[in-house]
Order: C-alpha cells, then sequence, then structure tokens
C-alpha cells in the first residue's frame, strides 16, 4: 500500500507532531513518501495570498506520478485545502490528521469553519490523537463513522545518562534526603504550573524537604519568576530553562513525582502529553489535570492522580499523597511503566493506522 503523507511539521523542525510524524515514516511497513515544507514546495513563503496553491501543485504531481493508494494530510490548514482541491482534480483517497489546537484554529472563523467541514466530509478517514478532538470532530461532521483515535506512541528504549552528570546535580541543588517533584514542558499558562506554585507553600509547611524543579521555556517565564518572589519557594523551587536533552532525561531519573496540571484555555487544549508516559517510562508516577486528550496518556489509580478542572484542594492532596506515600507511588511509577511499554509502542501505533487505511482500501 503506496502512502504519501503532506506535512508542513517535519524535522528538522522541532516538535510533538514533528515528532509523530517522523515515527510514522520510520515505522511504516509499506512504501511511504514524504511531501514536507523545507523547500517550501507546500506553503510559500513568497506568495501574499492562497499561500497552500503551491501545495496543491506539489501534492497533485505527487499523486500523478506516485499513484498512492491513500494520501495523508498532516494538517488541515492549509495542506487539507491543498489535499481537498488537488482531489477533484485526480480523484485519490485522503485521510486528515488533526491534534487538538489545529482543530480549534480551524474553527475558529466562519470562512476556517467552512472550508474545515468540506475538506473533512470528503476526506475518507480522519484521524485523532487524542479522544477529546475526536469527540469535538464527531460533533462538528455530525458522524463519527471514519473518525479514529491514534495517541503518539514512545520510544521504549531509556536514554543513557552519565553517573556524574546526576552526581552534579544532586550536589549543585543540595537534593541529599530530598523529595523531587518535576514539570516539564512549554511554560504557558495553560501548563498549569502557577497552580502547583500557588499551592506549594502549605505543602512545604507538611513536608519542608520537599523541591520542585521546574524546567521549560516560554511566555509564562517572567510570571512565574514573579511567583517565586515567595520568600517560603525561595531555595525551594528551581526553574532552569535552555537545558539539554540529557539534563531533562537525568531530571526525569532524579524526580519522584512528575506533574504536569494542564487545563483548557480558550480552545486551547492538551492534545496528548507524552511526557507523561516518558516519567511513567522512567517509572515516576504523574499528576494530571482531566482536559483534553490527557486523560488518554493518565488513568487515575493506575499510572498517576487524574484531577478535575480547578480543584485545588485535590492538587494539593495528590502532591501530599505521592511524595509521601511511597508504597503507593512506586506502584503507580511501575504500573506506568508497564503500561508505556506494551501499550504506547511506535511500531504498534503505526501498525493501527496502516490497518485503518489498509481496511478502507
Amino acid at each position: 500500500m503506496k502512502t504519501i503523507l503532506a506535512t508542513i511539521e517535519f524535522p528538522p523542525s522541532v516538535g510533538g507532531v514533528e515528532n509523530y510524524y517522523q515515527a510514522l515514516a520510520n515505522n511504516w511497513p509499506d512504501e511511504f513518501i514524504v511531501l514536507d515544507n523545507n523547500d517550501n514546495k507546500l506553503v510559500s513563503k513568497r506568495w501574499p495570498f492562497l499561500k497552500w496553491l503551491v501545495g496543491f501543485k506539489t501534492i497533485l504531481s505527487a499523486v500523478r506520478s506516485a499513484q498512492p493508494d491513500w494520501v495523508i494530510a498532516g494538517e488541515i490548514l492549509p495542506i487539507g485545502t491543498a489535499t481537498y482541491l488537488a482531489s477533484y482534480f485526480k480523484p485519490f483517497k485522503y485521510a486528515v490528521f488533526l491534534h487538538g489546537l489545529d482543530f480549534s484554529l480551524a474553527t475558529s472563523l466562519v470562512w476556517k469553519k467552512f472550508i474545515s467541514k468540506k475538506i473533512l466530509q470528503r476526506a475518507k478517514l480522519i484521524l485523532c490523537v487524542n479522544s477529546r478532538t475526536a469527540e469535538l470532530v464527531t460533533e462538528f461532521i455530525g458522524a463519527n463513522d471514519k473518525v479514529r483515535i491514534v495517541n503518539p506512541g514512545i520510544n521504549p528504549q531509556l536514554p543513557i545518562i552519565r553517573p556524574e552528570l546526576m552526581g552534579g546535580l544532586k550536589a549543585n541543588y543540595d537534593l541529599a534526603g530530598k523529595k523531587i517533584l518535576l514539570s516539564i514542558g512549554r511554560l504557558v499558562k495553560r501548563k498549569g504550573v502557577a497552580n502547583v506554585l500557588v499551592v506549594l507553600p502549605e505543602i512545604l509547611q507538611i513536608n519542608p524537604d520537599l523541591r520542585y524543579v521546574i524546567i521549560g521555556n516560554g511566555p509564562e517565564e517572567n510570571n512565574l519568576k514573579q511567583l517565586l518572589n515567595d520568600p517560603v519557594l525561595q531555595g525551594k523551587v528551581f526553574l532552569l530553562t535552555n537545558i539539554s536533552e540529557e539534563e531533562k532525561w537525568a531530571w526525569l531519573e532524579l524526580s519522584d513525582v512528575f506533574i504536569m496540571p494542564a487545563y483548557e484555555i480558550n480552545g486551547d487544549y492538551e492534545g496528548f502529553g507524552i511526557v507523561y508516559l516518558e516519567a511513567n517510562l522512567f517509572g515516576k508516577p504523574v499528576i494530571a489535570v482531566r482536559s483534553g486528550g490527557v486523560s488518554d496518556a493518565v488513568v487515575d489509580g493506575l499510572n498517576g492522580r487524574l484531577l478535575e478542572p480547578g480543584d485545588a484542594s485535590g492538587l494539593k492532596q495528590a502532591i501530599i499523597e505521592l511524595t509521601n506515600n511511597q508504597e503507593l507511588s512506586s506502584k503507580l511509577g511501575q504500573q506506568g511503566k508497564a503500561r508505556a511499554l506494551t501499550d504506547f509502542s511506535w511500531p504498534n501505533k503505526v501498525n493501527k493506522i496502516y490497518e485503518f487505511l489498509k481496511n478502507n482500501n
């Protein structure tokens, strides 16, 4: 089964969607052609309007040349528009990927909503990376017969971390005998890091040996630094930016509990949260909030705690529980590791997509 993936989000650019499509290309069991935008062949930088028209030409040319069984549009806008139009000039079956925010943006304006509905109605399959997006799409087009859910996968191989790096971090941050709460992610409001800082002073009264490490970059950085001016948090919360990949893995190994209480803001929600599974892979329990696609990654009582949005009391109790109850923490962490290895391997996820397309040939 010959397949073409057309996407503007592909390496060498970096991100969760890019990782998803790279894994798709690496694990596809049959002929797989990637049309990316590294040479501006899908979206023109020179055209002031209708920048996707160059993509229409590229996709149509590729279809006529390769005669694929399927074309997959990596983004509903603008790649879906180019794919939709090309399918009228040279009929072919196409599927559309949706991750979360892309769908919210595609339905944010009347004209975008109109063309998005046309694209999805003509698509043979709609591939959603989380159940929340699948629900919204089903409601939007009034049918679920062609909506499929395929969560992201994870690399099961733990990275090699130099022992001297681990020792250096412990010494530099005086972590001997301390419990470490860890957050990793882009520093934006919806990630919920500020909510952790709000409840942390009360927790530190109960557990003064707790340390909170925040890793990331983003527009929320200055706001978080303001919150860190609280004397109670001085020396007990560390905000780290621009760290190396190896340091990220080292902190996951050093941590006791991972937390990212992300929540939805104006249609912007966590599409899945692969970092929850990365933490589980290290045997760490996670704390999250039921929002967007997070409930696909975190199952309450299985691999961590899944809280309701706005539950500050529950957030505080979950942190206290998992940092004080070592037996429960280890149990949830090990269950999460087993689940990550069995249910979220990339070959299995990619094969699921392959079978969806194959069965709809």
